[in-house]
């Protein structure tokens, strides 16, 4: 086993979990999650900060929007809610300062 030395200075969790339609906990992020989690990966590549930010798609992150997918921020320990791929400029702004 190996421990990686370089870590990112932020790393975003982007869920894309889905569910069915009639499920409890509602459908998920599904779409929602991959348009964001696009877009952030676009923004990644544009700003070239592959080695300082980190995204990461992943399953359900335990809070589920009525529309847009839920952001994990580490090291930050902040939850995003309701993020929509227009919300991605504001967002990496705000993770990126």
């Amino acid at each position: 086993m190996d421990e990686v030395r370089q870590l990112p200075r932020v790393h975003l969790f982007v869920c894309a979990n889905r569910r069915a339609a009639d499920a409890p906990l509602g459908p998920g992020c599904g779409a929602a999650g991959e348009e964001v989690y696009g877009a952030l990966k676009d923004q990644v590549a544009q700003r070239r900060a592959f080695q300082s930010i980190w995204v990461t798609q992943t399953q359900c992150l335990g809070v589920c929007p009525r529309r847009g997918a839920t952001v994990a921020v580490y090291p930050r320990q902040a939850l995003l809610t309701e993020v929509v791929a227009s919300d991605v400029p504001a967002l990496f702004a705000r993770v990126a300062s």
